[in-house]
């Protein structure tokens, strides 16, 4: 039977990941983005990153970094950085895809003086060693991961001590094997696992897919600067507090994206998962369509995909659902997978204006300025944020308003004293009815001088 747009999909994942896997021959070059963080999600400024063999950079102002040029296949993802009189470092293996840029390179570092490691087997049901298996640990923010070798063996080091991280083997074929390792700076934690036969299992269907969207400010996200993105995740942080605490794949977006949809459901445990599949489309129940699948995420530790296309269109309405991959899998009929989630849908709204008063860059002399910017078609309420200096991900806004009402577009000033000769940035963001969807204005600044 000839394999369905979907189902090739994940069989050409599933076949790079068994080719890499195995030591399949390197054959073109992709590239790598991530985010270096510490323990606590802040971004680390200045850390050297690279690919032994392959590129090096470092990172910018938002802890992001992006490589080119780099083989296909498994590589790890090194990082370190000296803060205070500590060395700090830390490591992560992703797959590299010809021509495309994979995107969840995410390094968590920590003092090598705290870091412990987790080694050992996985095994099939006759206790034979499995090349090729997934093994990740669930970290505070992202899934840490290695693959076994011909021997069955793997290991992940950079993991900092002290934390309890859960833990899941996975291969195509076989149920899960999860685990709990607890990690001590300096010592190696065995944590072996056995992998039993999945025979027919069919993994639990995703629930409560919810979708958020954000429209970027236009003029700004084509060619954001690392400063400005920076800016862009602290704001969205302010409105979503939960946003960086979930473990998925990175938003890193090097060449910027003007749309984001947010995609997150209900982490539960199951056995028989090895990814997600993901479905969009312009009517409900896209994934009765298989040329609406867009993407295999491969982790069974994941809750949340970021879906960046560039061709995704304000006042667009896109609908979304979520299937568990698992392990038995056929890329021939398709069975293996879970039932469809439920509906998730997003619209886009359109950017907001550019204008505002005081306009940007404006000495004001008043100490309670009125705000005002362009009212935006489909805006139910707004939200003025203002920074007591350039937005950073670990710096508290100085104010934010109450919801303001469509059509009122401005609000004055009522937050702590404005200091003579300091800047002040603000933005506003607007809001749908029912709030999923938001669209950023653009980062404005006054100076005040009474």
């Amino acid at each position: 039977m000839r394999a369905t747009a979907w189902w090739k999909l994940i069989a050409v994942a599933l076949f790079a990941f068994w080719l890499s896997a195995c030591g399949g021959k390197e054959t073109g070059k992709g590239n790598v983005a991530g985010t270096v963080t510490d323990i606590n999600g802040d971004p680390v400024v200045g850390a050297r990153v690279w690919i032994t063999g392959e590129d090096e950079t470092l990172t910018n102002t938002n802890g992001t970094f992006l490589l080119t040029g780099v083989s296909e296949g498994f590589k790890n993802v090194r990082a370190s950085a000296r803060i205070g009189n500590q060395q700090w470092s830390g490591v992560a293996l992703v797959q590299v895809f010809a021509d495309d840029t994979t995107r969840n390179a995410n390094i968590l570092l920590c003092p090598e003086n705290l870091q412990g490691s987790v080694e050992g087997f996985v095994l099939d049901p006759y206790g034979n060693r499995l090349e090729g298996a997934r093994v990740f640990a669930g970290g505070p923010l992202t899934s840490a991961m290695a693959v076994t070798d011909r021997n069955g063996y793997y290991r992940i080091d950079g993991l900092r001590g002290g934390y309890g991280y859960p833990m899941v083997a996975s291969a195509p074929g076989f149920l899960n094997d999860n685990k709990t390792a607890t990690v001590v700076a300096g010592q190696v934690t065995a944590v072996t696992f056995a992998l039993s036969v999945a025979s027919g299992a069919r993994p639990a269907t995703p629930q409560n897919l919810e979708a958020v969207v954000w429209t970027q400010p236009q003029g700004v996200t084509r060619s954001a600067s690392p400063e400005m993105a920076n800016a862009l995740e602290a704001i969205k942080r302010v409105v979503d507090p939960k946003r960086a605490t979930y473990r998925a794949i990175s938003r890193v977006t090097p060449a910027g994206s003007l749309i984001e949809v947010d995609l997150t459901w209900d982490y539960v445990e199951d056995s028989t998962r090895l990814g997600y599949g993901i479905y969009r489309g312009r009517s409900a129940n896209p994934a009765s369509v298989p040329d609406n699948a867009i993407a295999f995420l491969r982790d069974p530790l994941a809750d949340l995909f970021a879906d960046l296309d560039l061709t995704l269109t304000p006042e667009v309405t896109y609908y979304y659902q979520v299937v568990a991959v698992g392990a038995n899998f056929d890329p021939d009929t398709g069975t293996g997978t879970s039932s469809p989630s439920n509906n998730a849908s997003a619209t886009p709204l359109a950017p907001m204006g550019t204008f505002s008063s005081p306009a940007h860059g404006a000495t004001i002399s008043t100490p309670s300025p009125t705000l005002r910017w362009d009212r935006l078609n489909g805006a139910f309420t707004y939200r003025v944020i203002l920074f007591e200096g350039f937005p950073e991900i670990n710096r508290d806004p100085l104010w934010t308003s109450g919801a303001v009402a469509h059509p009122t577009n401005n609000v004055v000033y009522t937050g702590p004293s404005l200091q003579p000769g300091q800047t002040y940035y603000w933005v506003v963001v607007a809001f749908s009815a029912d709030g999923s969807a938001r669209s950023i204005s653009p980062l404005w600044k006054f100076t005040y001088r009474p």
